[in-house]
């Protein structure tokens, strides 16, 4: 009996101890009684177990078993209580947040014996343990409870096993619930957020005890338990848990680098984690909610949508169509119907109407629906609450008291009287400094970040690497829960709290023990690679800067952050009217789906063709553009089509970019190329027209990427015709044949402007592979084949004359060619002082005479390409200051050899002191010059127009057509999201009778003057009406009522 007595004095404490471990995980949220009438918070099993643990605890200190000094955290844990205290006292009788009754002090008083509660733990689990033996068995009933709540959770996801919740107050009274599909499994805990914080805690110390196990059948033990674990993890939905647990899964991988060197823990923490990723991604409503909050669901969506909707014109008349499935047939009611979607945030699945009291019986509840606000439908519903609600009101509690805050259980009242039936912030760094202020919050979280300085300053005491992955993992985990409090309060979360301050106790009780087993001082920890890894790390951080990918970003990052100035503005800016037509084909392509065959846009009327256009075809160039800006449109979700636009003439510029770096770095240089790419991402006049919502810069960009790509194929047929086949050679033939056919056939579909640039790409094949009739007939085949696409589409746009703009004028329709006025306009103004700036000339007529033997011809081809265009081209050229759009790679490669010339002839020919500041000066000048001239194109000249189109827009129905005259400028057409006429050819009555149902005006002219009389003459029989007249315009409507098309 004295030995058994003996045994249990010497073990009960651990007995206890391990008891805990596991019960206190598994066992369900079953309330015992009530802590407070009406109160969440209800007394449970664990409850008197635990106080039981203290009792005994208790005994072991008065016996003197155990001392207080021994503890490592007892004085950081006794100063945060002593705040606790503290700041209960100025709640009640200085600040008075807590009134003065039993009920609300008893509240708060709860509050903080729940807090002394969960640090019991650490104080039981650190005196239970005497050696390292019972270390690991701890941990081994960890792991086995682990499995145990893995496998509840499959049983209430798959096998309708019943949940005990306590998410609110109804369901916390012990009521059995069942998951629906889209109900979050949260096992034997209270919530999926409480769950998913625990897995998060346990995966990290288990992944690092993976890594330390050598056995295989153990290390598969635990792969299994990490397996289900993670399952679990992604059943529960919880994001900030796994983000958690990726930034746990990262400091438990650097604290092993400790151990095993910072290449051994980056080459496995990469596989983790790309591994985590990967499964999440993959599977489950975590899957879901991740992409739901980066928006892939709707960015993967759109563009399936792109492949999967024809591309050809939808038959019409009598066709058939073949409806595959039956239950969307039977719910059709008429053709023309759109079936109703209700908006709700995305991670609200069904909408619950609120039961709400009515005025005159309480006592009967009224079924109202939920409103949600902006935040919610920008994020989520739970970021919601959390963004307009819970925070705000942490925030506000802190601000009562900054040093103490304003007592446990007072965040949650609007007022002080109030009493609420739980608390909550959803951020417990929040939620700490709003209850117990500056004071409490360095107390507390001072206290885990004590316990972690003091594991890691003794890791080299863990010689055994199970105990160092006990050590590195509980770092990790803590790390994960400082993540996971930015989202939950999951310290004060009584399972997390009562499981970390578990392996707190634990963990430092190992240490304590390793630490006595050690002889001498314990030495810093100290990475072994660490400055072969930074020296490595140096070197290839210089290598990569010193290269040339690098200057080529950040030259494209310069260039992307200045084409982003006023990308947000309207299409009421220079050109206008030309951008407006080709935004109008993308946002028909973005309405009505993709139809390159039959591009359409907004303007009905004959101006532009000479022929009636009622379709509103735009049978200009092939819209390959348009393609583009509605997969850019479908990728970057939440924008309006004109940014999408305007981003998609920008990604072309950089493509251009990279085109010219890699052309005159072969042809020129390495400084040739840079210079190449700085003056056209910085050049003003090539900053703005990149961003414009026009085809010339995708144009461009095709047509020096087809001369990139047609040189390269020749080089790699030289080395193929010499002999030199290997599959890498024969690879590279196929692809870059195949891209230099795809760039070149786009370009001229684009604009057939683009064979101006033919001479350069033969030159490029003689060049390389030397001039002979094999060579010219090889050549001459290739760009007869880029040619095909051009011709059949300029067939094709033959059957729809109305659709055809009027075009031969471009070529010389004023006889401008030749004469002075065109010398001035293409040379002087727009080459000389809109895109060079006057001061870029010197460098690109001295680029024009200096000529390495490297380069051979093929620039000064080019430039004659870009001559012969302007030349043949000619009235477009000067009544159209965007066609030169063209022309700018060439100037930028004269231009950039030009500067290399001065600098290469430094102190030669011209005297080094002043080559450096004139080359300075005169790039500086050229680009203050040019911006000079173009910033005004940036400018919204007439706001009016897009104040009558926002107008047109709120009180028309969206199938209205409308007569919108602005000079035939469609810009104002454009901006009322109507289809219709930009000028008025004929008289109202003939275009009410083709269609028109509104009029509006921006000036009061003798027509509009007219309308305005017969819709305020109530005897007329034309049912004018005026629908808003302001200063600035005039709407009217033009049909009655009833002729209008529906909403």
């Amino acid at each position: 009996m004295i030995k058994l007595l003996k045994w249990l004095d010497s073990h009960l404490l651990f007995a206890f101890s391990a008891f805990l471990i596991a019960f206190i995980p598994l066992m369900p949220k079953l309330p015992l009684l009530d802590a407070l009438p009406g109160y969440i918070v209800r007394v449970r099993i664990e409850d008197f177990i635990v106080s039981f643990a203290i009792l005994l605890w208790l005994f072991y200190l008065i016996r003197g078993k155990t001392k207080l000094s021994d503890y490592p955290l007892f004085k950081p844990i006794l100063i945060y209580l002593t705040f606790g205290f503290l700041t209960m006292i100025t709640a009640v009788f200085v600040i008075q947040t807590v009134p003065l009754q039993t009920l609300h002090i008893g509240k708060m008083v709860l509050h903080y014996l729940r807090r002394i509660e969960y640090f019991s733990l650490f104080f039981i689990l650190f005196s239970s343990i005497r050696n390292l033996k019972q270390v690991k068995i701890l941990i081994g009933i960890l792991l086995a409870t682990v499995v145990c709540v893995a496998v509840y959770g499959f049983g209430q996801k798959y096998l309708y096993w019943p949940a005990f919740s306590t998410m609110n107050r109804e369901f916390s009274k012990g009521w059995v619930l069942y998951l629906t599909e889209h109900a979050r499994v949260l096992s034997t805990f209270g919530g999926h957020y409480d769950l998913a914080a625990f897995i998060m805690m346990v995966l990290i110390l288990l992944w690092s005890l993976f890594f330390a196990v050598k056995r295989w059948y153990l290390r598969a033990g635990v792969f299994v338990i990490i397996g289900a674990a993670f399952w679990t993890l992604i059943l529960t939905a919880s994001r900030i848990s796994f983000l958690a647990y990726l930034g746990g899964l990262t400091f438990m991988f650097f604290i092993w680098a400790y151990r095993k060197g910072i290449a051994w823990s980056v080459a496995r923490w990469i596989g983790v984690i790309t591994l985590s990723i990967v499964l999440m991604l993959s599977f489950g409503d975590l899957s879901e909610r991740f992409t739901k909050l980066l928006k892939l669901d709707e960015r993967l969506g759109n563009i399936k949508s792109l492949f999967m909707s024809p591309l050809a014109q939808r038959p019409t008349q009598n066709a058939l169509f073949l409806e595959n499935n039956s239950d969307i047939i039977s719910q059709i009611t008429s053709k023309s119907d759109m079936p109703p979607s209700l908006r709700r945030p995305s991670d609200v699945y069904e909408d619950v109407p609120l039961l709400i009291p009515t005025a005159t019986d309480s006592s009967v509840l009224t079924p109202t629906n939920r409103t949600y606000s902006n935040t919610a439908f920008r994020y989520d519903l739970s970021t919601a609450i959390r963004l307009d609600a819970l925070w705000p009101m942490a925030i506000a509690g802190f601000k009562r008291d900054p040093l103490l805050g304003s007592g446990y259980a007072t965040l949650n009242k609007q007022n002080v009287t109030d009493f609420t039936d739980a608390e909550s912030t959803d951020n417990d760094y929040l939620r700490t400094l709003g209850e117990t202020g500056i004071l409490g919050f360095v107390a507390f979280y001072g206290t885990v970040i004590v316990a972690m300085y003091l594991v890691w300053r003794n890791l080299k005491v863990a010689q055994d690497p199970i105990f160092f992955s006990l050590f590195a993992g509980f770092i990790g985990l803590s790390m994960g829960l400082f993540a996971n409090a930015v989202y939950i309060d999951v310290f004060v979360s009584s399972k997390v709290a009562f499981t970390f301050w578990a392996i707190s106790g634990i963990i430092l009780s190992a240490l304590m023990i390793l630490k006595k087993d050690h002889k001498g001082p314990v030495d810093k920890p100290s990475i072994p690679d660490l400055s072969e890894f930074f020296i490595g790390t140096r070197v290839r951080i210089l290598h990569f800067i010193k290269g040339d990918l690098f200057i080529l970003l950040v030259i494209l990052g310069l260039a992307f952050f200045v084409r982003l100035y006023k990308i947000t503005s309207p299409i009421a800016d220079w050109h206008s009217w030309r951008q407006a037509d080709t935004s109008s084909v993308t946002r028909s392509f973005v309405r009505n789906g993709i139809n390159l065959l039959y591009p359409t846009y907004h303007d009905l009327s004959n101006v532009a063709s000479g022929k009636d256009n009622p379709n509103g075809y735009r049978m200009v160039e092939f819209p390959l553009y348009n393609f583009f800006s509605t997969v850019t449109d479908k990728i970057f979700v939440g924008y309006t089509i004109e940014i999408s636009g305007r981003l998609t003439s920008i990604f072309a510029s950089l493509l251009s970019i990279i085109f010219l770096f890699l052309i005159a770095r072969r042809f020129l240089g390495r400084r040739e190329s840079v210079l190449t790419a700085i003056f056209f991402a910085v050049i003003p006049y090539n900053i703005f027209f990149s961003r414009v919502i026009l085809p010339e810069p995708l144009l461009a960009s095709l047509s020096v990427g087809m001369i990139y790509f047609f040189d390269t194929f020749a080089i790699h047929l030289a080395l193929f015709s010499k002999g030199k086949r290997e599959k890498r050679i024969i690879l590279k033939l196929i692809l870059t044949g195949i891209l230099a056919l795809l760039f070149a056939s786009g370009a001229a579909l684009i604009k057939p402007i683009s064979l101006f640039l033919y001479p350069v790409v033969i030159y490029v094949f003689i060049r390389r592979l030397k001039l002979s009739f094999s060579t010219l007939l090889a050549i001459g085949i290739a760009l007869f084949a880029t040619l095909i696409p051009l011709l059949l589409w300029r067939k094709w746009v033959a059957n729809f004359p109305e659709g055809v703009p009027a075009y031969t004028w471009l070529l010389n329709g004023d006889g401008i060619r030749f004469k002075g006025a065109w010398f001035y306009w293409i040379f002087a103004d727009r080459i000389g002082r809109l895109i060079l700036g006057y001061w870029g000339v010197v460098f690109v007529s001295l680029g024009l005479l200096f000529k390495k033997p490297k380069e051979g011809w093929v620039f000064h081809i080019w430039g004659l390409g870009a001559l012969l265009y302007l030349v043949v081209i000619a009235t477009g050229n000067v009544r159209h200051d965007y066609y030169q759009i063209f022309i700018v790679p060439i100037l930028c490669i004269f231009a950039a050899k030009g500067v290399v010339f001065l600098l290469d002839h430094a102190g030669k020919i011209f005297n080094r002191v002043f080559v450096y500041p004139f080359v300075l000066i005169c790039f500086i000048f050229m680009l203050m010059f040019g911006w000079y001239f173009i910033k005004d194109y940036y400018n919204i000249n007439h706001p009016e127009i897009i104040e009558a189109g926002l107008a047109v827009e709120k009180y028309t129905p969206d199938k209205a057509l409308v007569v919108a005259p602005y000079n035939g400028d469609t810009a104002f057409l454009y901006q009322t999201h109507r289809w219709g006429w930009p000028v008025l050819t004929e008289p109202i009555d003939s275009l009410v009778k083709k269609g028109a149902d509104y009029y509006v005006s921006l000036n009061y002219d003798d027509v509009t003057q007219q309308l305005m009389r017969e819709a305020l003459n109530k005897e007329s029989t034309k049912g004018y009406k005026i629908i808003q007249e302001l200063p600035n315009y005039i709407l009217i409507q033009l049909v009655p009522d009833k002729d209008l098309p529906q909403r």
